[in-house]
């Protein structure tokens, strides 16, 4: 793969690590204002969760989504039978995907949502031009793959709606993630060799604050030159987050 955001493909780069957030200082681009119109159940640009920022969980959706070997990864769930792989913790990781796709997941209640809009990443494995021998490259790298996009891509028609309430303002939501440890499995998405790798990702992303009980669908709307909708059918449900079957033994848990 190439450089994918968190919803549709920017040239397709998503495998980094998914516990400790990289070693730098995090530098958030994201406004401060809480778009006007916003859904009730979306978080500020400058929320934490258990401590963390919308940058540094970002982070850890691209650690997420790369611990995966190509074969069972969620971002090439067509139906979200693998929402459930490797999830743990205070927020629940949504993943993007290359095409329009439809996905039924089942949620823990009381956890946060994560929802990936669009981003890219590179990393010291990958070739240019998403390779970075350090730090500032990386950003560098990765922050010019978001603006090519913007300039091919009319991103005020990106679209995200929960429960039928749209979200008016997502510019306030792009930010940019410290640098962090990928680990990649065998066969994974970047076709690497290499099990470790370092990286930075640049993007837009929201996080949901706990949903109630019940039936939710998150919508999303990517424009380009074929528009990508993903729609997830959320069933927030008490209890654990899946049997113990419900990941691949050949993939981490994060």
């Amino acid at each position: 793969m190439r450089r994918f955001s968190i919803a549709i493909p920017l040239l397709v780069v998503m495998l980094v690590s998914l516990v400790v957030v990289g070693r730098s200082s995090l530098t958030t681009l994201a406004q401060e204002a809480t778009p006007t119109g916003a859904v009730g159940t979306l978080l500020p640009p400058d929320a934490q969760v258990a401590g963390l920022s919308l940058a540094e969980w970002s982070a850890r959706s691209w650690q997420w989504i790369f611990s995966f070997p190509e074969e069972v990864n969620p971002f090439s769930d067509e139906t979200g039978a693998r929402c459930g792989y490797g999830q743990a913790g205070p927020v629940f990781f949504l993943a993007g995907a290359e095409r329009s796709a439809e996905r039924a997941c089942i949620v823990p209640s009381g956890v946060h949502v994560l929802v990936p809009l669009l981003g890219s990443e590179c990393s010291t494995v990958e070739p240019p031009p998403f390779f970075g021998r350090d730090e500032a490259e990386l950003r560098r790298c990765a922050t010019e793959a978001v603006a090519m996009a913007e300039t091919t891509q009319d991103m005020t028609t990106m679209q995200l709606s929960v429960d039928g309430q749209s979200v008016d303002d997502l510019s306030a939501y792009r930010t940019n993630t410290p640098r962090f440890p990928l680990w990649l499995p065998e066969d994974n998405l970047l076709g690497s060799s290499q099990r470790v790798a370092d990286s930075v990702a640049d993007g837009y992303l929201v996080l949901l604050s706990p949903l109630a009980e019940g039936e939710h669908v998150v919508a999303i709307t990517i424009p380009g030159p074929e528009t990508v909708t993903i729609t997830y059918r959320l069933t927030v449900v008490s209890g654990a987050y899946a049997t113990p079957s419900a990941s691949p033994e050949a993939s981490p848990t994060g």
